[in-house]
C-alpha cells in the first residue's frame, strides 16, 4: 500500500504568536491521549514532540497548538485549541495535573495533561492551595511575619512593664527609708532614752 502523505499542520510557529503574562501552569506537560509533550509558556502552548493529527497533518515541534490562555478562577483556565478548533477548558487537580475538555468541531474531546516540569513550582502550589482554600505560601509567610511581630511586641511590653514595676518598687523602698529617717530624726531629738527596734533595726525612743 502506498504511504499516506504527511502534510505540515496549518499551525503558527511559536515566534509568530505574541507572549502574554506567565501563568502558574507554565511548563512542560504530556498529553495523555497522545503520549506527546507540549510546553505552556506565556499565554500559548507549542509542541515539544511531533505527532500526526487526523492521519495526515504533521504537528512539528514549536508549532502552536493552544493560544489565548486566560485564568478564569483558582485552578481554572481557558484557551483556544487550534488542532481541535474549539474552546478548551482546563481544570487543575490536587495532584498537579490538568483535566482538559474541548468543545471542538468534531464534538467534545477530553484528555489529561500530566505534569512533567513546571517553571515555577511555588506558583503552582499556591494555585492548588487557592483552589482548596488553603491559602498561598505568600499568605502563610505574611501570617507568620504578623505573628512574629505580635510576639515581639508582647515581649517588649512585658519587659517594659517589668522594668517599670521594678523602678516603682525601688522608689517605694526609697520613700519608706526616707520617711523612717525623717520620723526618727524628729522624734529622737526629744528622746531621753533610746533603743533599737528588734524587727526593723531602727533607733526608737523607749520613753
Amino acid at each position: 500500500m502506498p504511504a499516506i502523505p504527511k502534510i505540515p499542520a496549518f499551525l503558527p510557529m511559536m515566534d509568530a504568536v505574541p507572549e502574554s503574562d506567565p501563568l502558574p501552569i507554565d511548563g512542560v506537560w504530556r498529553i495523555s491521549s497522545l503520549g506527546k509533550k507540549i510546553r505552556i509558556e506565556r499565554g500559548r502552548a507549542f509542541a515539544v514532540d511531533s505527532w500526526l493529527h487526523l492521519f495526515v497533518l504533521q504537528v512539528e515541534p514549536d508549532m502552536v497548538v493552544l493560544q489565548n490562555f486566560e485564568r478564569t478562577g483558582p485552578g481554572r483556565y481557558t484557551a483556544d485549541d487550534l488542532p481541535l478548533q474549539g474552546k478548551a477548558n482546563f481544570t487543575l487537580t490536587r495532584d498537579g495535573n490538568i483535566r482538559v475538555v474541548v468543545q471542538g468541531m468534531f464534538g467534545p474531546t477530553s484528555y489529561t495533561l500530566t505534569k512533567r516540569r513546571v517553571d515555577d513550582r511555588n506558583a503552582l502550589e499556591d494555585e492548588i492551595a487557592a483552589m482548596t482554600g488553603g491559602g498561598s505560601s505568600r499568605d502563610r509567610d505574611r501570617d507568620q511575619d504578623r505573628d512574629r511581630d505580635r510576639d515581639r511586641d508582647r515581649d517588649r511590653d512585658r519587659d517594659t512593664n517589668r522594668d517599670r514595676d521594678r523602678d516603682q518598687d525601688r522608689d517605694r523602698d526609697r520613700d519608706r527609708a526616707d520617711n523612717r529617717r525623717d520620723t526618727s530624726g524628729g522624734s529622737l531629738a526629744d528622746c531621753k532614752k533610746l533603743g533599737v527596734d528588734s524587727n526593723t533595726g531602727d533607733v526608737v525612743c523607749k520613753d
